[in-house]
């Protein structure tokens, strides 16, 4: 078996196994805590999770040797907020874990992901994900209304400020996806995509409305997420090649809730008018080579893995 298959068997064999034993004898003990004392279970959950989520970031920097560039806003750990980003892989929220970490480490603590369902149902990993509050969907967008609505009322109940990453495009831009994104843009005479997907409204939009309502939103973060070398475009091509990308670059847009419009049409032709724009920027980051100009503050992290959880 040649060297990069297995470093790619490692990697996953490691995930697999530490967030295994980490549910069993961590998670599962303390699991009464969500009937006895739900804030308190909550509290000792995203500490541990986050923590975690530590090693693979540490693994994909000091081991795997991918660079990661910051640019733009901060992310602010006490506001809660909705994060918005393109979905260029299957791995784009595995290496936002970096991003994370590089701006501020407690931010593994409080950030969310919508992900889809089956996901949960992975020993180990999945367990960890469901009991760290995490928002699974099935792309079915009464069903997922539903889970929206229950997740929303319970991050407002535990009086924990998170932030909750969605994907507007509800997949990757594999290549299915971006014919059926083309087809969409064909029958709705809009412009055809190279870099992103047509974002999908209705789940960002009712998400935006729980959040409103239970006055659990101050920030909207749009994330654009680019590959400019190695970009690996799924969990197999990981696992079977072994394969890491060399750089993965993040900018981030940070939007007072005040700026984002309250009418739902007027939100919905908001969020496709940050897509448009983000592919004007990727367009000029793949073509170019260029690092994304960074967005408001401008602020630049650098490469290095230095700062810990305090």
């Amino acid at each position: 078996m040649e060297f990069p298959s297995v470093r790619g068997t490692v990697f996953c064999l490691l995930l697999f196994l530490t967030s295994l034993l980490g549910s069993i004898f961590i998670l599962v003990p303390f699991a009464p805590l969500v009937y006895i004392a739900p804030r308190w279970w909550r509290y000792y959950v995203d500490r541990f999770v986050g923590y975690w989520l530590t090693f693979p970031a540490s693994l994909c920097d000091f081991i795997f040797g991918v660079e990661f560039h910051i640019s733009g806003d901060l992310i602010e750990r006490d506001a809660p907020a909705l994060i918005v980003m393109n979905h260029r892989t299957r791995l784009d929220w595995l290496f936002f874990w970096n991003a994370l970490y590089k701006i501020d480490p407690w931010l593994l603590i409080t950030e969310k992901i919508s992900l889809k369902a089956p996901l949960k149902l992975i020993p180990g990993a999945g367990w960890a994900m469901e009991c760290g509050g995490y928002i699974f969907l099935k792309r079915n967008l009464e069903n997922d209304m539903h889970v929206m609505d229950t997740m929303i009322t319970y991050y407002s109940y535990t009086n924990q400020n998170y932030q909750l990453l969605l994907f507007p495009e509800g997949t990757d831009r594999s290549e299915r996806a971006a014919f059926l994104s083309d087809v969409y843009a064909e029958k709705n005479s809009l412009p055809k995509y190279k870099y992103v997907l047509h974002p999908r409204t209705a789940g960002f939009i009712h998400l935006l409305r729980l959040m409103r309502r239970r006055k659990y939103i101050s920030y909207v973060y749009d994330v654009t997420v680019g590959y400019p070398k190695g970009m690996v475009i799924s969990e197999m091509e990981l696992l079977m090649k072994g394969r890491f990308p060399k750089e993965v670059h993040f900018d981030i847009k940070r939007y007072n809730i005040s700026e984002v419009p309250l009418n739902e049409m007027d939100a919905a032709a908001w969020l496709s008018k940050l897509w448009r724009e983000k592919e004007r920027r990727l367009e000029h980051f793949y073509t170019t080579n260029e690092p994304f100009a960074p967005s408001g503050a401008r602020f630049l992290w650098p490469v290095s893995f230095l700062c810990g959880i305090g």
